[in-house]
């Protein structure tokens, strides 16, 4: 049998931590090395919006005066929790044992290593989910039905575009004075320094962009071939402009609808200030853990993800589990613009 030492809490856990998954785009933009673990499952954060008034000038003999805070919202909710577990039955294992326990003890890590990639991915999709859905200002359970955080996005930050604006009508779409029209609403609203200006485009609206009437013409004198390119665009608008089509199979992944984070004709303008973005998670509590956490691993360090094994006697076999608790916060919703860019 296996050395059960070598699939202990701790080298579960630091094993799943070190996988990187590519899928999860926006989170590891935003939120990824934020992490702050919790000293319980409640976790506590602020959403923030500013003063956005003038001091007046005072005499030197005068007192300061007072102003309010800044408005802070402090939110207290317990942690959502994902987890899943995957069996690895000993009948898997029969064909190996004729080279010995050794070869059967690596065939085993391998498939444990494999089960912990996906699990890992799986949470990466997940992430990605809820990190989406906290630019947009909600975020949904994976029914995309029941809701777990809304951050209280403004409605006027949820825009569908006129018949006339639509990206989709490029004789009369004027890109770059929407563009300045929104990113204004952000400065306006935000009270906020913002660092830089992005947009994450559905497939449809990046399409639209390249074909607009008003970047083709900008381009017409320089230009050998008629197409647009996404930099220049870029630099015409002020604006970092990413296709997006990150995407998750609704119901069981296998054989569900294929649903988009960001919709095709959508798009998410994101005004980036460095206090923005928050990802507090709680402690996963294990009784068989070093002090009783399964999250925290050598040196102390604290991780997001948790994983731990255990041997089954009938039938027998090996279980491995994946466990995190962390919510993606939004720490500035009016930061944020929503588009439906053809209606």
């Amino acid at each position: 049998m296996t050395d059960i030492n070598t699939f202990s809490t701790r080298a579960m856990t630091t094993s799943i931590n070190s996988i990187v998954a590519p899928e999860a785009v926006i989170y590891n933009r935003y939120f990824k090395g934020k992490g702050r673990m919790e000293d319980t499952d409640s976790l506590e954060f602020d959403v923030i919006t500013g003063s956005q008034g003038i001091l007046p000038n005072l005499s030197i003999y005068a007192a300061s005066t007072v102003r309010d805070k800044t408005d802070r919202k402090t939110i207290t909710m317990k942690a959502p929790r994902i987890a899943e577990k995957r069996h690895l039955p000993a009948a898997d294992q029969n064909n190996t044992r004729a080279f010995g326990s050794q070869f059967a003890t690596e065939r085993m890590r391998e498939k444990v290593a494999r089960e912990q990639m996906d699990l890992m991915y799986e949470f990466a999709r997940t992430w990605e989910f809820q990190a989406v859905g906290a630019l947009k200002g909600k975020i949904y359970d994976s029914d995309a039905k029941t809701l777990l955080m809304d951050y209280n996005l403004p409605a006027d930050h949820r825009v569908k575009l006129l018949t006339t604006e639509r990206f989709g009508q490029t004789d009369t779409s004027i890109l770059t004075t929407l563009f300045r029209r929104w990113q204004q609403k952000i400065k306006d609203d935000s009270s906020s320094n913002i660092v830089r200006f992005e947009a994450w485009c559905g497939s449809d609206a990046y399409s639209n962009i390249l074909l607009n009437a008003e970047i083709l013409a900008l381009l017409a004198p320089n230009r050998k071939e008629a197409m647009a390119t996404i930099g220049f665009a870029s630099d015409v608008i002020r604006t970092e402009i990413m296709e997006y089509n990150g995407s998750y199979l609704a119901g069981d992944g296998k054989t569900g609808t294929r649903t988009r984070y960001i919709g095709a004709d959508e798009l998410v303008l994101v005004g980036f200030t460095n206090d923005m973005f928050d990802l507090p998670y709680a402690p996963i509590l294990d009784l068989e853990a070093p002090n009783g956490v399964g999250n925290v691993i050598a040196g102390g360090r604290r991780v997001p993800v948790s994983s731990k094994s255990w041997y089954e006697k009938d039938p027998s076999g090996l279980w491995i589990q994946g466990e995190s608790r962390q919510l993606p916060v939004n720490k500035r919703p009016h930061n944020v613009m929503v588009i439906q860019t053809n209606g």
